[in-house]
């Protein structure tokens, strides 16, 4: 029996709402990854201030590692929402799809090479276990170099991240894909996190509320993505 225009159309239309339920479950497990691997991760600066700075490194190396892995699982998260929305972002303009998908992918790369530096963090506080009492201040430096390269890394990833989610919510605007709303707060609250951790690079202090304020746009927006989906029906797509 052929299929009708009516059976086509609302076939895209229940695999576009689909689509968008899909993803909230892989920003959840993304957030919820993510969250549990910073809490788990345990670096910091007052860290780096203690005299057994490394030798803390060593006894949590186990939990650290534990931390990395969901790191890397929530980076690779990312990029499979990217890979996941590509084909229904695509229908509004295939290059700011594009780009969303490239962000990611370069977050991910840059997620790799900081959790590279942070193993051989705790590679370095292995080799303090044998190393003479002397050399302890000279591999705390390098140890708190390591420290720092890591947060560069990480401020570098959150940019990345909050670009690639301000152009997401401006497709989400235009194509109604969600209530226009939530796509021009969240779009502003992404605008913060990039907007700050840009300040931080130039040494600029900010309260970790311009942070926290992302967390909770992002779990109204997985809330309603697995109760609603997208909202297949205004959609307004427009060609390149």
């Amino acid at each position: 029996m052929p299929v009708t225009s009516a059976g086509k159309k609302r076939t895209i239309m229940n695999s576009i709402k689909k689509t968008g339920r899909v993803a909230g479950i892989l920003f959840l497990l993304m957030m919820l990854s993510g969250a549990t691997g910073t809490y788990l991760r345990g670096l910091s600066m007052s860290l780096v201030e203690s005299e057994n700075f490394l030798i803390t490194v060593f006894e949590s190396s186990l939990q650290m590692k534990s931390a990395i892995l969901l790191d890397l699982i929530s980076g690779a998260l990312g990029v499979s929402i990217a890979v996941v929305l590509f084909p229904v972002l695509k229908q509004y303009k295939r290059s700011l799809a594009l780009w969303y998908l490239i962000l990611w992918i370069i977050g991910f790369a840059i997620t790799i090479v900081s959790n590279i530096t942070h193993l051989s963090l705790i590679s370095l506080s292995q080799i303090l276990q044998n190393t003479e009492m002397a050399d302890v201040a000279y591999y705390r430096t390098i140890g708190a170099l390591k420290v720092e390269e890591y947060y560069w890394a990480h401020f570098f990833i959150l940019i990345l991240f909050s670009a690639g989610a301000v152009l997401l919510y401006h497709i989400f605007y235009k194509t109604k894909l969600i209530p226009r709303f939530f796509s021009v707060w969240f779009s502003i609250s992404a605008a913060l996190v990039f907007t700050v951790s840009w300040l931080q690079i130039f040494d600029y202090q900010v309260s970790f509320a311009f942070y926290g304020q992302n967390g909770v746009h992002l779990i109204v927006l997985i809330i309603w993505l697995l109760s609603k989906g997208f909202n297949p029906s205004p959609i307004v797509f427009q060609k390149e």
